[in-house]
């Protein structure tokens, strides 16, 4: 068998033939031309698209190295371009003038278009001069300040302080930039110490006294200023034992232990002298103490200097003190209660006491006492005016008390159920000692002891009734009079408060209902709410204040009740005994009592006497 040889094909051929291949796997419709490559051309769009896009990378890369290069250079602008501070000197005097400045400087490339200050002040600080003035209210309105300007404000007065102080002033800034379309605010503060003030204060008195000896204290007081310096007070703040007598000026008020200068000139010097003495009580080392400051508008005293000094107070041959129940304390008590009061004495020397005499004395401030003498137990004394005293003809022990013998004076006061307009509502009570004789020695000695003040509290007055009528005789309750077995009949309870001598407070008044009593939800009150609870079948009114000028108030609810066989012939139990309560707002004492319960009696109801009883 013969081969026959492979027949060569020419290269034309063949790249017919790899042609017709192509258009098999890829041809369409198209007859597209292989065997050549064509630049495809894009859009115009999409050509502005690459365009655009590399122009802002090519900004963004000499906007950045510009930043870079501002950078280095030292030349940003800063965050704050207002550079604020408060200047003020290290040392302050009260009352004595004094300036500080605030000064701003614009640190800045770019002018500050608009640009203000308000300044924070304490209220201890009065201005005298300001430059520039303000706009009002401690306001500034300034100038437009160029980059590497600066100014100021320079506020001038004096500052009156509580000392030790520390006071604070605020300086706010708002301003604008010329490059910027909103307002920018700094805040700068400063704290300033005072330690000091113009006004000196010096006080002298003995170092030694005997109880019961008059002693003067002197109190002087300089103006250390160059300027006439005003409204000063100077205040004494007396020990409990101190018995004030009279002083040189007088008071400013009576009842009151301080002195007004209306001014005092530059270096000048004002004395005051006090006289007083110390009471039984007194022993030992005893500090007196005056302290002097400004009043403002408001009568405000604010302290400058405080000092004192000490007395050592000797024992008199006589020790004496009072009780008013059972405390030698000030305190409250109840209009139409008693005054307990009991007088201790002890002859504490080596000689005979001889003709002693002991003085109650009650004062009203100038106001009548709403005290029962008559039927008060005075244990011998004798009254004279608003005065009680014992001598030996009262009490013969006070003829001759020997050393080391002691006594005691028990004895009560009634006060009166109410105030008349002309009556005090306020008593101090104070024992005054006279010595005739100390062994053969004359005395005129007089010792007192320590002042004892009683206020007494409100007139508060709780009434409590049942009516089935009014006082007009119309009916204010329902049903059958006297009440039946197995019927309904209705009454109405009144509760009455009255009160006209101190403003009240937190005013409670509530009962109970017995359980075969009915609540019907009809209530009124002029004053206040009235709720009742189901539960506790507790009623209460309550009202939270209660002026003195509203000198009565009323509230009124209606019961029901049905007997049964068991009430008949019986007065049948309404409510339960009332109680009130309330604060006295002047004596901040918290006042109690009570009313008995009521029953279908009906005493007060003069068209519903005698048929209470159920049938």
């Amino acid at each position: 068998m013969s081969i026959a040889p492979r027949r060569k094909r020419s290269y034309r051929h063949v790249s017919q033939e790899l042609e017709a291949s192509l258009k098999d796997i890829y041809g369409d419709d198209q007859n597209l031309d292989l065997t050549t490559i064509e630049r495809r051309h894009h859009s115009r769009f999409t050509s502005f698209l690459f365009r655009l896009v590399g122009f802002l990378f090519l900004l963004a890369l000499v906007s950045w190295g510009g930043f870079l290069w501002w950078q280095s250079s030292g030349v940003s602008e800063p965050s704050q371009p207002l550079e604020i501070k408060i200047e003020a000197p290290e040392k302050i005097i009260s009352g004595a003038s004094t300036c500080f400045t605030v000064r701003y400087e614009n640190i800045g490339r770019v002018p500050i278009a608009a640009l203000a200050m308000s300044l924070n002040l304490p209220e201890t600080f009065e201005i005298k001069e300001t430059k520039p003035v303000a706009e009002e209210n401690n306001h500034w309105l300034m100038s437009p300040l160029g980059a590497g300007s600066d100014g100021s404000v320079n506020i001038c007065g004096i500052f009156r302080s509580n000392l030790p102080a520390s006071e604070k002033i605020q300086a706010i800034f708002t301003y604008r930039p010329a490059n910027f379309s909103s307002d920018f605010q700094d805040i700068v503060g400063e704290t300033l110490n005072i330690d000091q003030s113009v006004v000196s204060l010096e006080i002298s008195g003995p170092k030694e006294i005997i109880v019961g000896d008059q002693t003067t204290y002197t109190a002087k007081i300089k103006n250390t200023d160059s300027e006439k310096i005003e409204n000063l007070r100077l205040r004494a703040i007396l020990p409990e034992s101190f018995t004030f007598v009279s002083s040189q000026p007088e008071v400013a008020e009576v009842g009151s232990i301080f002195w007004n200068l209306a001014s005092l000139e530059p270096g000048a010097e004002q004395i005051i002298e006090f006289t007083g003495s110390f009471t039984s009580s007194a022993s030992g080392l005893i500090p007196m103490v005056v302290e002097v400051g400004f009043i403002n508008s408001e009568e405000t005293f604010i302290k400058q200097t405080e000092v004192q000094t000490e007395t050592n107070i000797l024992g008199g041959e006589l020790s004496f003190q009072l009780f008013v129940n059972g405390s030698d304390q000030n305190q409250t008590a109840d209009l139409g209660g008693r005054l307990r009061m009991s007088l201790s004495f002890a002859n504490q020397s080596k000689e005979v006491l001889k003709d002693l005499i002991f003085t109650l004395n009650l004062d009203g401030l100038g106001k009548d006492l709403p005290l029962n003498f008559t039927d008060s137990d005075l244990s011998g004394g004798v009254k004279s005016g608003n005065s009680v005293y014992w001598g030996k003809k009262e009490l013969p022990t006070l003829a001759s008390l020997e050393p080391d013998t002691q006594g005691t004076i028990d004895f009560f006061l009634i006060i009166d159920g109410y105030l008349d307009p002309e009556e005090t509502d306020t008593i101090t009570a104070q024992i005054q000692a006279e010595i005739g004789k100390t062994g053969s020695i004359e005395s005129d000695r007089t010792i007192t002891s320590n002042p004892i003040t009683i206020q007494f509290n409100s007139d508060t007055a709780l009434n409590t009734e049942a009516r089935y009528y009014d006082d007009e005789g119309l009916p204010v309750g329902s049903g059958p009079l006297p009440p039946r077995v197995g019927e309904t009949t209705t009454y109405r309870i009144f509760w009455h408060l009255e009160n006209s001598l101190h403003n009240l407070k937190n005013i409670t008044i509530s009962s109970t209902l017995p359980s075969d009593v009915s609540w019907t939800d009809n209530i009124q009150a002029s004053d206040g709410s009235i709720t009742y609870n189901t539960t506790t079948r507790q009623i209460v009114w309550i009202i939270d204040d209660l002026v003195k000028e509203k000198t009565s108030i009323l509230a009124w609810f209606d019961l029901a009740i049905a007997p049964t066989t068991g009430d008949v012939g019986s007065f049948f139990h309404l409510v339960n005994p009332t109680t009130f309560e309330a604060t006295d707002t002047t004596t901040k004492d918290l006042l109690h009592s009570s009313t008995d319960a009521l029953t279908t009696a009906l005493p007060n109801d003069d068209l519903a006497a005698g048929k209470g009883v159920v049938e």
